[in-house]
């Protein structure tokens, strides 16, 4: 049977490979396909931010060679609003996924110590986070690196352009979406809150944008403690992988500015992986 190709999904950068690659039933450039992120990755080393030891990125990989499922997640840089609400839906999804038997690991931009800090203020398992100091996996990985990455300007100059959508698509949308609601999302907070008051079972207006600026009124006053000391980094963007040994079952880059990868998406991935549905009660 000849294999399916990455199917793309919107206007996110996604490869979802369906089913196991086999030498014997599948060719050679699939399976060059769906191991070469792997491949990629063998090389590189991050920090390990429950101890700050440097570890190779393959070697946090548990139960290797059995068929084990790993997600990595590839946060952008510890201080920003993506990276927080990302951080925060995965954390609300973390036990189901783990129960599954998914091994979770999440990367952000920047130090152990920008990392001890974003673990300890989002309540978030220290023991699941690494630190890419200076982006060398996102580099290899082919993030994109935002509006104008080789113009020789400061990084917080191009963040203005990135915030109106140039190099960042979809950021506009995302940021209006925050304030008018979304009939399609699950709402952010779970529970009797007070944007009952619009309806429940979605996300109600301005219910995004408050999460949002909670984010900021926590980020700002720390920013020197969780931005990465390499201000290049602040306009490089994540994505989340999943893994079956050295196989790729799904990819997403990130597209921009608060543009970081589905949850819908990327549970629907696991579901097929694991044969066990994830189910999303609210996004935070």
């Amino acid at each position: 049977m000849a294999p399916r190709k990455p199917r793309e999904l919107k206007d996110h950068k996604v490869k979802l490979f369906r089913g196991r690659v086999t030498r014997a039933s599948q060719d050679t450039a699939s399976l060059a396909a769906a191991q070469r992120d792997f491949d990629i990755l063998k090389p590189l080393s991050v920090i390990r931010a429950k101890n700050g030891e440097r570890v190779p990125l393959v070697s946090v990989f548990q139960n290797y060679g059995t068929g084990h499922v790993c997600l990595l997640s590839f946060l952008t840089h510890f201080a920003d609003l993506s990276s927080w609400e990302y951080a925060k839906k995965l954390k609300a999804i973390l036990p189901q996924v783990e129960a599954a038997g998914v091994q979770v690991v999440v990367m952000g931009l920047g130090s152990r110590q920008n990392a001890l800090l974003f673990s300890k203020l989002l309540d978030f398992p220290l023991r699941l986070i690494y630190a890419d100091s200076e982006g060398v996996c996102y580099k290899a990985l082919g993030f994109s690196r935002g509006f104008a990455p080789d113009a020789q300007v400061s990084a917080y100059l191009k963040l203005l352009p990135m915030l109106a959508g140039i190099g960042s698509p979809g950021t506009i949308q995302e940021v209006l979406r925050g304030y008018v609601g979304d009939r399609s999302s699950q709402p952010v907070w779970g529970g009797r809150q007070a944007f009952d008051i619009l309806g429940t079972g979605y996300q109600r207006p301005f219910e995004l944008a408050t999460l949002r600026l909670n984010h900021m009124v926590n980020i700002l006053p720390r920013w020197g403690a969780l931005s990465p000391s390499n201000s290049a980094l602040l306009t490089q963007q994540g994505g989340t992988l999943l893994f079956k040994d050295e196989e790729t079952l799904f990819r997403q880059d990130d597209s921009g500015i608060l543009r970081y990868t589905s949850l819908t998406d990327l549970t629907a991935a696991i579901a097929q992986a694991r044969q066990s549905t994830i189910v999303i009660r609210s996004q935070v």
